[in-house]
C-alpha cells in the first residue's frame, strides 16, 4: 500500500530551528547583503514584541473596496475575537459585475512570519465554487502595520448573471510557512442585481 505522504513534496519539507530575534539581529553584521535582506523585512533593531499580546501575526481588518460602491468600503474589524465571530452574520452586497478587491491589514510581532499565505474559499449551497490563494510574503515584527491588496495590481470582477445571482458565504485562512495558522474566519455576501436591490 502506498504511503501518500511520501508522494506529496510539502511532508517532505523540514521547519528550520527557530532562532531568537536578538541573535538574528546581531547576525552577519559586516554582511551588506543580509543586512539589506533584514531591513526589507523590517528588522531594524527594534523588535516589536506586546508583553499582554503573545499573537505572531495580528489581522487588524478586512476591507472590501468596490469601484462605484454607494456608501464606500465594506470594513471588517478583524483584532477582536468578537468581531471575527460577528462577521458571518454581517453579510455584504456585491453588485453583479463589479469590480472589487480585498484590502487586508495586518501587524507582525514577536518573531519573523515567513511565506504567509491567504486561502479564500468560497461556496453556494454548500457546494465551494472557487478557491484562490495569495502570498503575501515574509515580515519581521514592527509596529506598523502592512497592507495587502487581493488582487495587489488589479481588480476581481463579480460573477453576473441571473444564475450568479444569490447568497454566497466564505472561509479565509492565514497561514505562514511553518504551517501555524494565524486567523481564519468566516463571512457572507450576496451578489444581485444592483447595490441596494
Amino acid at each position: 500500500m502506498a504511503d501518500d505522504d511520501a508522494n506529496d513534496p510539502g511532508s517532505l519539507y523540514k521547519v528550520a530551528d527557530k532562532v531568537p530575534m536578538e541573535q538574528l539581529l546581531k547576525q552577519d553584521e559586516n554582511d551588506a547583503s543580509l543586512q539589506a535582506y533584514k531591513k526589507s523585512l523590517g528588522l531594524t533593531g527594534e523588535v516589536y514584541s506586546p508583553p499582554n499580546d503573545p499573537r505572531r501575526v495580528v489581522i487588524v481588518e478586512m476591507r472590501v473596496i468596490c469601484e462605484n460602491r454607494p456608501g464606500g468600503d465594506i470594513v471588517y474589524p478583524l483584532a477582536d475575537q468578537n468581531a471575527v465571530l460577528k462577521m458571518k452574520d454581517n453579510p455584504f452586497t456585491l453588485k453583479e459585475g463589479c469590480k472589487y478587491k480585498i484590502k487586508i491589514t495586518f501587524r507582525v510581532q514577536h518573531e519573523i512570519v515567513v511565506g504567509l499565505k491567504y486561502v479564500n474559499q468560497v461556496y453556494r449551497k454548500g457546494v465551494r465554487v472557487a478557491k484562490e490563494e495569495e502570498m503575501i510574503g515574509s515580515f519581521g515584527p514592527q509596529e506598523k502595520p502592512h497592507e495587502v491588496s487581493i488582487p495587489r495590481n488589479d481588480w476581481e470582477e463579480a460573477p453576473k448573471g441571473v444564475i450568479s445571482r444569490g447568497a454566497y458565504t466564505a472561509k479565509s485562512v492565514f497561514i505562514d510557512d511553518d504551517r501555524q495558522t494565524h486567523l481564519s474566519y468566516e463571512y457572507s455576501f450576496s451578489i444581485k442585481k444592483d447595490w441596494n436591490e
